[in-house]
């Protein structure tokens, strides 16, 4: 019986070495999984405020972007005005260019005209003087 018991004890003490041994290596276990955790909450906080940090960027490209739109349309708009009032006065200039060349015209029949009719009233003149 007393070999029962010291084999026992034995079995025991080394029982509870095991026992303190995997408690010393569960609580590093422990340790290291909340230092992880640590830092991995960090690092979650740093992307979270890079996020933010974006997202706040993004609106204001946004809304960059939407005022930059509005512009183009705007001067797009006024380019449109602008080319239809070129247009109107190109018509007009060349309405213009045409009744030039019309009253050039004119002009030039109406001058070779008066030269036609200043020759003939000279012959008309000369007849009578040698008469």
């Amino acid at each position: 019986v007393p070999v029962l018991l010291t084999v026992g004890c034995v079995t025991l003490a080394m029982n509870i070495l095991n026992a303190k041994k995997v408690n010393r290596s569960l609580v590093e276990n422990i340790e290291r999984a909340q230092a992880d955790l640590m830092v991995a909450m960090d690092t979650s906080q740093d992307c979270s405020k890079q996020l933010e940090g974006k997202s706040a960027d993004m609106t204001a490209k946004d809304q960059q972007l939407a005022s930059l739109t509005g512009n183009v349309n705007t001067l797009t708009d006024e380019k449109n005005k602008i080319q239809e009032q070129v247009n109107h006065l190109t018509a007009q200039l060349e309405e213009a260019n045409a009744a030039k060349t019309a009253l050039q015209a004119e002009k030039d029949k109406l001058a070779a005209d008066l030269k036609a009719a200043q020759a003939k009233k000279e012959e008309e003149k000369k007849p009578a003087k040698a008469a």
